[in-house]
């Protein structure tokens, strides 16, 4: 029993990785842009990437929960039920805020013809960037209270 959960605790970790890592440099992604070339590469990047953090995400889900039926005494501590609850805020978030605006944004970058990036694109962006600051804090957040275990 051990060894399967030190193994859920191995795939929990690298779920981490290609989970949150990718979700963090997303919007730094796009803004590197400086022409449509670029934008258009930048979002096939995120294209590529997004699937991936998807998985990690799930794979976040279920290794944890699992280890929590395998230590229901997780349950009762504070970090683990924050560490849930933030998930599910995170996840209902960002599906509000910020993948509407990615839609809308590559919709833009697909239809439009020329080399500059549009102004209804960059003020999208712009609209954006506090929603994928408050989007990393929690990412960031979740993942203190599972390597330090405050509480």
């Amino acid at each position: 029993m051990h060894q399967l959960y030190t193994f859920l605790v191995a795939i929990h970790i690298f779920a981490a990785i290609i989970g949150v890592g990718p979700a963090l440099v997303f919007n730094r992604i796009l803004k590197t842009a400086g022409n449509m070339h670029e934008l258009k590469s930048a979002h096939k990047i995120i294209g590529k990437l997004n699937p991936l953090s998807s998985i990690g995400f799930g794979l976040l889900v279920i290794t944890g929960l699992l280890m929590g039926l395998m230590n229901p005494s997780l349950f009762k501590t504070v970090w683990y039920v924050a560490a849930l609850g933030l998930f599910i805020i995170l996840g209902i978030y960002s599906a509000f805020t910020i993948e509407p605006k990615m839609k809308s944004m590559l919709n833009i970058s697909e239809a439009h013809v020329g080399e500059n990036i549009p102004q209804e694109y960059i003020q999208l962006l712009n609209k954006k960037a506090p929603h994928d600051w408050v989007q990393n804090a929690l990412l960031i957040t979740i993942f203190i209270l599972m390597v330090f275990k405050p509480w």
